[in-house]
């Protein structure tokens, strides 16, 4: 998917912001998708222009358009790791993303995102693993 088609297909899932004037507009992901507003939306919830740190190089809400390294799926994460090991980190791993989105995650129904990817080997780390951690697949996108 090029840059154009994932932001249109995001546009719609994303904050949009309108602020043409500010610093930052060019490489923001909120501005972006913005661009991508058709006419037939009446109504938008967007980026407030008027919050202090908007519109300016601080803006709170900027949102690099740079390309990351997403994971996907998990199915065989544990094949590898020792019995013991395994079991508590599955079970710190769904403590730690909710039951649900850890399975999204194992399944491959929601990619995983570089910061969940290092709270993952964290976790792995800390009940005793130091080997490979295996996933399914990778996908680059923008860090929505």
């Amino acid at each position: 998917m090029n840059k154009e088609e994932s932001l249109r297909a995001q546009a719609a899932h994303n904050i949009p912001c309108f602020i043409h004037e500010c610093p930052l507009h060019e490489t923001c992901l909120h501005w972006l998708t913005g661009q991508y507003y058709g006419g037939e939306t009446h109504i938008v919830t967007c980026v407030n222009p008027y919050y202090p740190t908007v519109n300016s190089l601080q803006c709170s809400m900027y949102q690099k358009d740079d390309i990351v390294k997403y994971a996907v799926g998990m199915m065989h994460i544990f094949d590898d790791v020792p019995f013991p090991i395994a079991r508590a980190t599955k079970k710190r791993l769904i403590n730690l993303f909710s039951r649900k989105r850890f399975y999204e995650y194992r399944n491959g129904v929601r990619p995983i995102p570089p910061y969940e990817q290092q709270k993952i080997a964290r976790v792995f780390q800390e009940e005793g693993w130091q080997g490979e951690i295996r996933y399914d697949g990778w996908k680059e996108d923008y860090l929505w």
